[in-house]
């Protein structure tokens, strides 16, 4: 789904895309991920996704409940947002209002406090680079270019990375 309000995101507290919440028939929540790519992608040296992430999926599809990829349910718990994650939602909510309002200076002005109260967003930044989008690849690869050793997404939680 796409999430141009990060309604969504903000609820999960997801901060990049694509990013998977998996939801059982009965409504529950049983895992939630970043980096939900079916396979291994390169951008140049950059490499991103996984090749089980797929394999997950269908082993939760064939076994249910059995699936060794899913929290029992109540079991899983979203982690509380930081006062600057919860201003930065608040911030980006403003910014598109001012945005569907056509009152791009004001949009602009917000997007960039969201930014700068959760840096870690890579939605946010992404929202704003998609009304520039002759930028929008420069400033993707600045920005990873700034990782360091952090991953660009968070690990999948429970997995190591030879499993």
């Amino acid at each position: 789904m796409v999430d141009p309000t990060h309604s969504i995101s903000a609820l999960y507290n997801l901060v990049n895309v694509p990013s998977a919440v998996w939801i059982d028939e009965s409504g529950r929540v049983r895992r939630i991920d970043e980096g939900a790519y079916a396979a291994v992608n390169k951008m140049g040296d950059f490499e991103f996704g996984r090749a089980d992430y797929a394999p997950m999926v269908a082993d939760w599809v064939a076994n249910g409940d059995q699936s060794q990829h899913v929290s029992e349910p109540g079991e899983l718990q979203i982690a509380a947002k930081s006062d600057e994650a919860a201003r930065a939602d608040a911030a980006f909510r403003l910014g598109n209002h001012f945005k569907a309002q056509n009152d791009e200076g004001r949009a602009e002005q917000y997007w960039q406090l969201a930014q700068q109260l959760n840096p870690d967003s890579w939605n946010y930044h992404r929202q704003d680079w998609a009304y520039t989008p002759e930028e929008a690849g420069a400033n993707w690869q600045q920005k990873v270019q700034t990782l360091g050793d952090k991953p660009y997404y968070k690990p999948i939680e429970g997995l190591d990375e030879g499993e």
